[in-house]
């Protein structure tokens, strides 16, 4: 019998297939449509604290009070985390499904505050979707990671759930952030967030959105360094965001290293039912490949068991023939 169950952040998953954060985790009746179609847990939409202060600052033009923008603050922040603490409570009770909240704050006081408030509504667990634009000269790399740290060390000595970090790809040295975050209590991390990109319309010289949805390619960006993380820190769960679009990118995925794999640019393109093809050929892989279990298979091919020097090599010296 195939058993498709794993574990990611200490939290039971029928499957190691997550809806990631994202329009499609907001709802309750989203999120119940999801576990209809066999999906094994959701990471819910984003709080943005930088949402709300916008809001507070398009409010705040109709007064002339500079004391009611705290008030103004404060009252939409209270009332985004109420429909966030019902969103949890809602889904939590129609699929019984692992439910992970997800925050992104700006001031380090704000980071406790929900962290704190989303872990006594009920959530299982918390993804921090951190991340800073570096936009200076002057702010060096040692400085940025220290902010990570700091955030992350802080919020898991204020709550009592198990907390994953939202990684970027831009970092200089993943596999150093990935023990960090670790050492100050992390339990899992997600490789890569996806960040809004501008494009350029050169008719009208102005910046526009690029596109925001993943393609199948950019897998290849996560499964290096999962296999390579998933051995030299084997205590952290690793979930693989971006790319992953079919059966066989969450099968890649999983044989790097990952405990789970979260979707949504595939479902965004080709509806609900792509989840339950995934999960139907991730058990059809493991019938014909004689696995039983996911750990069966989960990092057979990360550094520590396959050492392969495509793993380390980053230049394109056997690519191309020499007369090219």
């Amino acid at each position: 019998m195939t058993d498709l169950s794993a574990e990611y952040l200490g939290l039971k998953l029928r499957t190691p297939v997550i809806a990631s954060s994202s329009p499609l985790t907001a709802t309750p009746d989203k999120i119940a449509e999801l576990a209809d179609h066999g999906i094994g847990g959701v990471v819910l939409k984003s709080i943005f604290e930088e949402q709300i202060a916008g809001e507070t600052a398009m409010l705040s033009r109709y007064h002339d009070h500079p004391d009611a923008d705290d008030y103004l603050h404060a009252y939409i922040g209270s009332d985004y985390m109420r429909g966030f603490i019902e969103l949890i409570s809602e889904s939590k009770k129609r699929t019984g499904l692992p439910i992970i909240a997800s925050i992104n704050c700006a001031e380090k006081g704000k980071w406790i505050e929900y962290a704190r408030k989303i872990a006594d509504a009920g959530a299982d667990a918390l993804e921090l979707n951190i991340f800073f634009l570096p936009s200076g000269a002057g702010q060096t790399s040692s400085e940025i990671e220290a902010r990570y740290f700091d955030i992350v060390g802080t919020v898991v000595k204020s709550i009592g759930i198990p907390v994953s970090v939202k990684l970027s790809m831009r970092f200089t040295n993943i596999i150093h952030i990935a023990q960090e975050i670790y050492n100050r209590g992390a339990k899992g991390a997600v490789l890569y967030n996806r960040f809004f990109e501008p494009d350029i319309d050169i008719e009208n010289m102005e910046y526009v959105p690029a596109d925001g949805l993943s393609a199948r390619s950019e897998l290849y960006k996560s499964l290096r360094y999962i296999a390579i993380a998933s051995a030299a820190v084997p205590g952290l769960d690793l979930s693989a965001s971006t790319g992953v679009h079919t059966g066989e990118d969450a099968i890649k995925a999983i044989l790097a290293g990952a405990r789970s794999v979260q979707l949504c640019s595939t479902i965004m393109i080709h509806g609900m039912k792509v989840i339950g093809e995934i999960n139907g050929f991730i058990e059809n892989w493991m019938q014909r490949n004689s696995f039983s279990r996911i750990d069966d298979f989960r990092g057979l091919m990360n550094r520590k068991v396959r050492v392969d020097p495509l793993l380390d090599r980053v230049q394109y010296m056997k690519m191309f023939p020499p007369e090219m």
